[in-house]
């Protein structure tokens, strides 16, 4: 016999119970005058439709569970009979809850914002939780009540892989200023003095005294990693490794480089092969034993193929421990796992190795626990130096190289603030790091920067005075001020790809996923085939936009964040370049132009950037011009290919009016 149905059955006051750690967010029925209780104990109710949680309440825990009983009794007294639920089934919800934390429950939309301090430390600020604040006071940071931001005396990468591992955030909800900032008396930043400011106007700020010495401390726990020896390679016994080998002229130059010493740095332009020069050189010195290889998450199928590419029955190992692989591929992320396994390794790669500028980045620690115990380390970028001298120390401590044993202060003292201390810098590093630029492929046809003026109009300019103007810190009305500019320029995008002739293809490069969005939905209504990248995006789903864009005539469009799409990828299908908003460094808009400009590329490659007239953005500018003579007086190989390359800068600069 079938059970019978219960009619009219009454529904539960609490519907459903979710717990983060810190808050529980409670999904109640309507009941008249619930809303002054919740409030009265600090309840916030989620009105935004697009939430996760969409009409829950959420309550701290501490405020929920002081008078549990007594919030309880007082909703069931208004609730009046219409629903069913008991004490017991309510305490049981929250207890479920409870034994079940959902660390994600309320992170939707934050956004976190992270500025390094002159002298030491970041400032933290952004979207108000209380998993940050927890985090904050871990790491024993000071509140700034004025600027509601703290200062933290720690690394920016440490700060970030904390709150990750805190609240589970993903990449995409920080904001990182890579340029130097000094404190101000009331609790904001503003650049350092030796590069350009970005001054949003407001009352002259007096600066704050600086820490003294015996306040803090620079010196960092790094495991000791053996020094720089030559090896028993000469440049006969190479040449015949590299007989059955097809490369660029330039390639073996770069492979000597890295056999011939335990630890190097090959410092090349983007495009110019350091991963395949890497790869021969690893599986050269490794014979039949093991090679590490770190590298970025979007970089890891990369590495396969390339690795495959060169040696088509290799058995290549993403992301676990395999001892019977000879390459195991990892990201950042993971280096801590394979602290333990570090002796079954005899070559280590290290992909983008300025990653690990940050000494204190819990990841760098676990890189220099690996290098100790690997007899040989090869260090690749193209960008060794993104701001400062100092970036460089570490790479060199790294490698086991004499002036990486320098203790940090007298480091800079002998070689950072200015350019003839640089130039002692490049002497003292000149046998460690091999850089070669662009200008060794003969098959190249070039690339050219155009910087174009425009004009706001009288609401545009309205709308950004309102928001430079604000009463919120710098810090977040310069981030609304970069992404309200993007927006602006969405329209100038838009013009120019209209002029565009039916083979061009075009790389549009965004610091806002928001933009990435309104680009895509503009594409597909003015008839332009298009791709999009993000940093949300699977590694499967971005590896088949970038295959896409390279092989299918039919997307002339990709669209991607430069954080997540302008490194590693190539993508010289295209001979375009835009970029809607600038990254901080000089270093990571080099290498987002380079997924054009790159071997393989057989058609001039025209860079275009759009800057707002009088306001951030040319200020923007001008420091990153000012960061790149720093880079350049430390990288490259002679004052006249530098000073070639300045001419060259400012004549390709012209500036075309748009209205």
């Amino acid at each position: 016999m079938s059970r019978p149905r219960l009619m009219n059955r009454r529904p539960e006051l609490l519907g459903n119970a979710i717990f983060d750690g810190y808050d529980f967010g409670l999904q109640l029925q309507f009941v008249e005058g619930a809303n002054r209780l919740l409030l009265e104990r600090d309840g916030f109710y989620m009105r935004r439709s697009e939430h996760p949680l969409y009409r829950y309440w959420r309550l701290p825990k501490g405020k929920l569970l002081a008078e549990l009983d007594l919030l309880f009794h007082s909703l069931i007294e208004l609730v009046d009979g219409r629903y069913a639920e008991s004490w017991k089934s309510f305490c049981q919800k929250l207890e479920a809850a409870q034994a079940s934390p959902d660390r994600q429950a309320f992170t939707w939309g934050l956004v976190f914002r992270i500025a390094p301090l002159a002298h030491g430390g970041i400032l933290l600020s952004g979207d108000y939780h209380p998993g940050m604040v927890a985090v904050a006071r871990r790491m024993r940071g000071i509140f700034l009540g004025q600027s509601r931001s703290w200062r933290i005396d720690a690394s920016a990468e440490l700060v970030r892989s904390n709150l990750i591992l805190e609240l589970g955030l993903s990449e995409e909800q920080f904001e990182i200023l890579d340029t130097v900032q000094e404190l101000l008396s009331d609790g904001t930043v503003a650049p350092v003095e030796s590069i350009t400011r970005i001054s949003l106007g407001g009352p002259a700020q007096e600066q704050v005294a600086k820490a003294s010495e015996d306040e803090t401390s620079a010196d960092v726990y790094l495991a000791a990693v053996p020094s720089i020896e030559r090896t028993e390679y000469t440049d006969a016994q190479i040449e015949k490794a590299l007989l059955s080998y097809s490369l660029l002229d330039h390639q073996p130059a770069g492979i000597r480089h890295l056999l011939q010493r335990t630890s190097a740095l090959l410092a090349d332009d983007m495009g110019l092969g350091k991963t395949r020069q890497a790869v021969i050189a690893a599986a050269i010195r490794a014979g039949d034993r093991p090679i590490l290889v770190v590298t970025l998450s979007s970089l890891l199928i990369n590495w396969q193929r390339e690795i495959q590419v060169v040696y088509p029955d290799a058995v290549v190992a993403l992301q676990v421990f395999d001892a019977l692989a000879k390459w195991m591929v990892i990201n950042y992320e993971r280096l801590g796992d394979y602290v333990l396994q570090a002796d079954h390794f005899v070559v280590m790669v290290i992909d983008e190795a300025h990653r690990l500028k940050e000494p204190t980045a819990m990841w760098t620690r676990h890189g220099f626990d690996i290098a100790a115990k690997v007899p040989s380390r090869y260090l690749l970028t193209g960008t060794p130096v993104l701001n400062r001298e100092t970036e460089l120390h570490t790479l060199l401590r790294l490698s086991g190289h004499p002036v990486g044993q320098l203790p940090l202060k007298e480091f800079c003292e002998q070689f950072a603030g200015s350019p003839e201390f640089r130039k002692d810098l490049r002497d003292a590093i000149g046998d460690w790091m091999l850089r070669r630029r662009k200008d060794v492929l003969p098959g190249l046809k070039g690339k050219q920067r155009q910087t174009l003026s425009v004009a706001l109009s009288e609401e545009e300019r309205r709308q950004y005075d309102r928001i430079r103007l604000e009463d919120r810190p710098i810090f977040a009305r310069l981030g609304a001020l970069r992404q309200f500019l993007e927006q602006v320029k969405v329209r100038v995008i838009m013009e120019l790809l209209a002029e565009l002739d039916i083979e061009d293809k075009v790389i549009l490069f965004c610091e806002f996923k928001e933009t990435v969005s309104t680009l895509r939905e503009l594409c597909e209504v003015a008839g332009y085939g298009c791709v999009t990248l993000m940093g949300s995006d699977s590694l499967a789903k971005r590896q088949k936009a970038i295959d896409k864009f390279q092989a299918d005539p039919d997307p002339r469009v990709f669209i991607g964040t430069t954080s997540a799409a302008g490194t590693g990828n190539n993508l010289t299908a295209a001979n375009y370049v835009m970029f809607l908003g600038l990254p901080w460094t000089p270093g990571l808009q080099d290498q987002a132009e380079d997924r054009a400009y790159r071997n393989g590329q057989l058609r001039l490659v025209v860079v275009k950037i759009p800057l707002v007239e009088n306001t951030i953005d040319q200020k923007l500018w001008q420091m990153l011009l000012d960061k790149r003579q720093l880079a350049q007086d430390l990288i490259e190989p002679d004052p006249v290919t530098e000073s070639k390359a300045a001419l060259a800068e400012t004549l390709v600069a012209c500036a075309t009016a748009w209205t």
